[in-house]
């Protein structure tokens, strides 16, 4: 899933992890050009952001459905 702020400067891009269904890898970009900050977070916490981002506002702007290859735990100690 993709979701952009109503003056189009935040992009959150949601990837599902390849053999993982419980973590989602979230890229936040500025101006939908440079990553601020990439991390895995939790499926529950997904749902919850998402709701939180359009309450706010941000549409709906893509559909992120390729899985990426990331560890979730990786930096998690």
């Amino acid at each position: 899933m993709q979701l952009t702020s109503k003056n189009g400067t935040m992009v959150v891009d949601f990837y599902p992890i390849e053999g993982d269904s419980q973590f989602v890898y979230k890229v936040l970009k500025f101006q939908g050009i440079d990553t601020m900050s990439t991390k895995c977070i939790t499926q529950k916490d997904f749902e919850y952001e998402c709701r939180e981002r359009l309450s706010l506002g941000y549409q709906v702007t893509g559909t992120n459905t390729e899985p990426v290859k990331v560890n979730p735990m990786n930096g998690a100690c």
